[in-house]
Protein backbone atom coordinates (compact mmCIF):
# COMPACT_ATOMS: atom_id res chain seq x y z
CA UNK A 1 0.00 0.00 0.00
CA UNK A 2 2.71 2.45 0.90
CA UNK A 3 4.17 2.06 -2.96
CA UNK A 4 0.74 2.64 -4.17
CA UNK A 5 0.13 5.68 -1.77
CA UNK A 6 3.78 7.00 -3.21
CA UNK A 7 3.04 6.64 -7.21
CA UNK A 8 -0.65 8.38 -6.39
CA UNK A 9 1.26 11.33 -4.66
CA UNK A 10 3.71 11.66 -7.22
CA UNK A 11 1.39 11.39 -10.38
CA UNK A 12 -0.72 14.50 -8.61
CA UNK A 13 2.49 16.82 -8.03
CA UNK A 14 3.92 15.70 -11.63
CA UNK A 15 4.18 18.37 -13.65
CA UNK A 16 3.93 16.28 -17.26
CA UNK A 17 1.09 14.35 -16.07
CA UNK A 18 -0.73 17.39 -14.55
CA UNK A 19 -0.07 19.13 -17.83
CA UNK A 20 -1.35 16.30 -20.01
CA UNK A 21 -4.61 16.55 -17.81
CA UNK A 22 -5.03 20.38 -18.63
CA UNK A 23 -5.09 20.31 -22.35
CA UNK A 24 -6.59 17.09 -21.81
CA UNK A 25 -9.60 18.92 -20.49
CA UNK A 26 -8.91 21.64 -22.66
CA UNK A 27 -9.34 19.54 -25.62
CA UNK A 28 -12.24 17.43 -24.68
CA UNK A 29 -14.02 20.84 -24.25
CA UNK A 30 -13.32 22.10 -27.38
CA UNK A 31 -14.36 18.75 -28.97
CA UNK A 32 -18.14 19.70 -29.67
CA UNK A 33 -17.16 22.86 -31.37
CA UNK A 34 -14.24 21.28 -33.78
CA UNK A 35 -16.61 18.37 -34.07
CA UNK A 36 -18.93 20.89 -35.90
CA UNK A 37 -16.02 22.89 -37.87
CA UNK A 38 -14.60 19.75 -39.24
CA UNK A 39 -18.35 18.13 -40.48
CA UNK A 40 -19.20 21.31 -42.00
CA UNK A 41 -16.02 21.87 -44.00
CA UNK A 42 -16.41 17.80 -44.84
CA UNK A 43 -19.65 17.05 -45.07
CA UNK A 44 -21.08 20.56 -47.00
CA UNK A 45 -24.98 18.95 -46.66
CA UNK A 46 -25.25 18.74 -43.06
CA UNK A 47 -25.42 22.73 -43.14
CA UNK A 48 -27.06 23.60 -46.62
CA UNK A 49 -30.02 20.55 -45.83
CA UNK A 50 -31.50 22.53 -42.92
CA UNK A 51 -32.15 25.44 -45.11
CA UNK A 52 -32.83 24.06 -48.49
CA UNK A 53 -35.79 25.75 -49.80
CA UNK A 54 -38.81 23.24 -51.11
CA UNK A 55 -38.91 25.02 -54.44
CA UNK A 56 -35.82 23.72 -55.86
CA UNK A 57 -36.96 20.35 -55.56
CA UNK A 58 -37.62 20.18 -58.65
CA UNK A 59 -35.29 21.30 -60.73
CA UNK A 60 -32.51 18.99 -58.48
CA UNK A 61 -34.95 15.88 -59.45
CA UNK A 62 -35.10 16.79 -63.22
CA UNK A 63 -30.92 17.49 -62.54
CA UNK A 64 -30.41 13.92 -60.71
CA UNK A 65 -32.47 12.32 -63.48
CA UNK A 66 -30.22 13.83 -66.33
CA UNK A 67 -27.00 12.68 -64.27
CA UNK A 68 -28.64 9.30 -63.60
CA UNK A 69 -29.55 8.59 -67.45
CA UNK A 70 -26.45 9.91 -68.44
CA UNK A 71 -24.07 7.52 -66.39
CA UNK A 72 -25.70 4.27 -67.67
CA UNK A 73 -24.28 4.51 -71.10
CA UNK A 74 -21.36 5.93 -69.98
CA UNK A 75 -20.71 3.00 -66.97
CA UNK A 76 -21.35 0.26 -69.70
CA UNK A 77 -19.58 1.87 -72.46
CA UNK A 78 -16.03 2.47 -69.89
CA UNK A 79 -17.05 -1.10 -69.03
CA UNK A 80 -16.49 -2.18 -71.99
CA UNK A 81 -13.62 -0.18 -72.65
CA UNK A 82 -11.92 -1.68 -69.85
CA UNK A 83 -12.82 -5.12 -70.69
CA UNK A 84 -14.55 -5.97 -67.70
CA UNK A 85 -18.35 -7.08 -67.41
CA UNK A 86 -20.81 -4.37 -67.88
CA UNK A 87 -22.27 -5.32 -64.33
CA UNK A 88 -19.11 -3.70 -62.81
CA UNK A 89 -19.36 -0.34 -64.79
CA UNK A 90 -22.92 -0.12 -63.75
CA UNK A 91 -22.59 -0.79 -59.94
CA UNK A 92 -19.19 0.93 -59.40
CA UNK A 93 -20.98 4.33 -61.64
CA UNK A 94 -23.68 5.02 -58.13
CA UNK A 95 -20.79 5.69 -55.57
CA UNK A 96 -19.18 8.66 -57.02
CA UNK A 97 -22.68 10.54 -57.47
CA UNK A 98 -23.59 9.61 -54.15
CA UNK A 99 -20.37 10.27 -52.23
CA UNK A 100 -20.51 14.07 -54.15
CA UNK A 101 -24.21 14.40 -53.02
CA UNK A 102 -23.13 14.41 -49.40
CA UNK A 103 -19.42 15.82 -49.69
CA UNK A 104 -19.30 17.65 -52.68
CA UNK A 105 -19.91 21.71 -52.71
CA UNK A 106 -20.49 23.99 -55.65
CA UNK A 107 -19.74 27.73 -53.38
CA UNK A 108 -20.69 29.57 -56.35
CA UNK A 109 -23.81 28.08 -57.04
CA UNK A 110 -24.78 28.74 -53.69
CA UNK A 111 -25.13 32.75 -54.40
CA UNK A 112 -27.34 32.02 -57.33
CA UNK A 113 -29.68 30.56 -55.27
CA UNK A 114 -30.08 33.24 -52.59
Amino acid sequence: MKVVDQITDDLRTDVTWNRIGTVTAKGARALPLGTKHYLLDKVPIVGWLPKYNLRWIVNDVIAGLTLGLLLIPQSLSYAKIATIPVEYGLQSSWLPATLYTFMGSTKGMVFLRQ
